[in-house]
């Protein structure tokens, strides 16, 4: 059920960008206490995109999940911007996140809803 899109304007390896995906993952399952295996992430690099004007390295998230707790994105918040400048090099400051907590009756999975 937790959903993670990653955009950027870099490019980066698919290795790189699945070790990313990976360590996401293995984040989504341990804070929000749900199992790995219903936790989906995507990367879609090279994409045209600026934030202040300029096309400096720039990341945008986006973090869809049922019952996410608002008690939890500020924590979550820190935790994303660290991993992205640890991994993809990109500053703090050029990190947007957006956290949507998805009513139950609007996630699908196995032919149900949750």
């Amino acid at each position: 059920m937790p959903y993670l899109k990653v955009q950027t304007n870099q490019s980066f390896s698919n290795k790189k960008q699945q070790s990313f995906l990976k360590e996401s993952s293995a984040l989504i399952s341990f804070e929000l206490g749900k199992p790995e295996k219903y936790v989906m992430t995507a990367f879609e690099p090279k994409v045209e995109m600026t934030l202040g004007g300029t096309d400096e390295p720039v990341v945008f998230l986006q973090l869809k999940s049922i019952g996410l707790p608002d008690t939890k994105t500020k924590d979550l918040s820190s935790k994303f911007a660290s991993l992205v400048e640890e991994q993809l090099k990109i500053p703090k400051d050029r990190v947007y996140i957006e956290f949507m907590d998805v009513p139950r009756g609007f996630w699908g999975w196995n032919g149900i809803l949750f």
